[in-house]
């Protein structure tokens, strides 16, 4: 557990961290009220909207046509809708903890996105479109039941960190990325019987 706490504490540091250390995002206010936040849409660029109990993202969350950052985690979403392509500037998106199942090739538009949490969801595998995302720095699918990678996946030379633990990943298909990308992080581990291949 102190291994798996001290892991999600570095990601915190290196994802969030990275934003927080430049002039851009440390200058930038971070709403929390939506209905505040719409008042001025165009000048939102940070947007946390954690544990409101959404089953659905409202449509107002489309409107934003500046926003960077998203907060959308702690919440009961089963779906993202294919409006998610809108938020063209967005380069980071948390979804941790929801009831997400699969993810739309909607996803795949936003090509500015660099850091993704999708951990404790109930993703069985990611869409095939998430290797066109040039900028993905962290991808974060801890506590999923993922079974399976795109097979692309092994060219996202940009990929800093890959947190694939307590996921039903073959360890062929993680030794395989370990190969093709040295210079990335992959953390994974053997403890989850979570998918169809146990």
């Amino acid at each position: 557990m102190r291994r798996f706490c001290l892991g999600f504490l570095s990601w915190l540091f290196f994802a969030f961290g990275l934003y927080s250390q430049t002039a851009e995002f440390r200058d930038e206010p971070l709403y929390t009220d939506l209905k505040i936040a719409m008042e001025h849409p165009e000048r939102v660029k940070r947007l946390a909207l954690n544990r409101k109990k959404y089953k659905r993202i409202p449509k107002d969350v489309f409107n934003f046509p500046n926003l960077w950052e998203l907060d959308l985690s702690k919440n009961k979403l089963s779906t993202l809708p294919p409006e998610i392509s809108k938020l063209k500037k967005l380069r980071v998106l948390n979804l941790e903890r929801n009831a997400l199942e699969s993810l739309p090739k909607e996803l795949c538009d936003l090509s500015k996105l660099e850091v993704l949490n999708l951990r404790k969801n109930e993703l069985y595998q990611l869409p095939d479109c998430l290797t066109e995302l040039s900028r993905l720095n962290y991808l974060i699918v801890s506590s999923n039941p993922i079974f399976k990678l795109p097979k692309s996946i092994n060219g996202m030379v940009q990929l800093m960190e890959f947190d694939a633990r307590s996921t039903d990943i073959h360890s062929d298909a993680i030794k395989s990325m370990q190969q093709a990308l040295p210079g990335s992080r992959i953390l994974w581990d053997s403890d989850c019987n979570c998918g169809p291949n146990h």
